[in-house]
């Protein structure tokens, strides 16, 4: 059973009025047993049986379910949790480094000129940083996005040395998404602050598709862009399995955690996680 849904009635702010269902993920696949198999694996995960397997989605190319597994694992949960189904439906490959959340170690943030908090840029709490996604209402209360494991590490969270709020609506894992409440006097455009200081007004939102571009902005990596490579990816950070996630080949890294994923001015999803040390990013989609 996935986790139930969040509120409905959000939309983005200033110039975005759409509004977001968090509505489960759209299969790729239209092979009704590939469908089941993965359900199967997602519940699986859910039980703790999941062993080495990292991450696993219907691959619409090879007509089969694709798990990536730990290199070197041969430990009975693994074996058992990648021969679930038919023969022949699932297909492996073996990653170097365990998928991890983006969350960042403590370290000196920068301090805040003026109180304005855009999509990508780095905020603070307890011993960790996360980033944040895209402003927007919820029933009428103003919001901030970031990742929802970003609660595990503190519920109040700052921005330049400044207090910005706290998270007081959050879902992880199954899902992967908090809002922050924002504390007074703080502007929250539509709009994403990237890497190299430009701004990127956000004016819709959409689900992220097969093989369309996109870049993100982080705390850490800053502005990079790639391609959506796969959909609905269940991924096990080790904590329970994280559903629907879409896999990207835009590189994100430790402390990108809630970052805003976007293609132009479209808000897309937020950075989940990815290989220990940064790689291939897992996206969360905010649609």
């Amino acid at each position: 059973m996935r986790p139930r849904r969040l509120p409905s009635a959000v939309v983005m702010t200033v110039v975005m009025a759409v509004a977001l269902g968090f509505a489960p993920a759209v299969s790729a696949a239209a092979n009704p047993e590939l469908d089941q198999l993965k359900q199967q694996l997602d519940n699986l995960a859910a039980q703790g049986k999941a062993g080495a397997a990292q991450y696993w989605y219907v691959d619409e190319k090879t007509g089969k379910v694709h798990v990536a597994v730990l290199e070197g694992a041969s430990d009975p949960a693994t074996k058992a949790f990648i021969g679930t189904g038919r023969s022949g439906l699932v297909e492996t490959h073996t990653v170097s480094a365990p998928v991890t959340a983006y969350v960042g170690g403590r370290s000196a943030p920068r301090l805040a000129t003026q109180q304005v908090v855009h999509g990508g840029q780095r905020i603070d709490g307890g011993n960790a940083y996360c980033t944040t996604g895209f402003n927007l209402v919820v029933d009428g209360q103003p919001r901030t996005l970031t990742a929802g494991h970003c609660q595990k590490f503190s519920q109040t969270w700052d921005l330049g040395g400044v207090r910005l709020g706290e998270i007081t609506s959050h879902e992880y894992p199954g899902r992967d998404i908090a809002f922050i409440t924002r504390a007074a006097d703080w502007e929250a455009p539509a709009a994403v602050r990237q890497a190299d200081g430009s701004i990127q007004q956000i004016t819709a939102q959409a689900r992220p598709t097969l093989n369309q571009s996109v870049c993100k902005t982080g705390a850490t990596s800053g502005t990079t862009c790639g391609t959506v490579t796969a959909l609905d990816v269940t991924v096990n950070y080790g904590d329970g399995p994280v559903y629907g996630l879409a896999q990207t080949t835009a590189y994100a890294a430790p402390g990108d955690s809630g970052g805003s994923v976007y293609s132009t001015s479209t808000a897309l999803a937020l950075v989940s996680g990815g290989p220990q040390n940064g790689g291939n990013a897992f996206v969360y989609p905010i649609a």
